[in-house]
């Protein structure tokens, strides 16, 4: 039987708006999904919720797992972390993230206004 796919959309550094495609389980955390097909220069701490380079601000959709104290904690330090802020590396790759819209916050975000 083969697994459904799923997609959500992200808007990398640059601004553009690029779609992604999933199956199930394929990966461990957004974050790794992200850095394997799309992007590089993530995850500094390999995953570990420590580095806050996997930064990114949820547009449309939710997750329903609650944050933990490690990534609140990183988050805190972050510049420009908003309510909307989670760590891609702990967010897992689950039906949750079909059709959702993420940003990526980079310290070079120049598809910023």
């Amino acid at each position: 039987m083969k697994q459904e796919k799923y997609t959500f959309t992200y808007i990398d550094e640059f601004g553009d708006t690029c779609s992604a495609n999933f199956r199930l389980n394929e990966y461990h955390s957004l974050m790794d999904l992200l850095f394997d097909k799309y992007l590089q220069e993530w995850g500094d701490c390999k995953g570990r919720a420590w580095c806050g380079t996997c930064h990114i601000q949820i547009l449309e959709g939710q997750l329903s797992a609650k944050m933990q104290s490690d990534e609140k904690h990183t988050l805190s330090k972050l510049d420009g972390a908003s309510t909307q802020s989670r760590l891609a590396c702990q967010i897992p790759v689950n039906s949750e993230l079909n059709n959702m819209v993420i940003k990526v916050i980079t310290e070079n975000d120049y598809g910023s206004n």
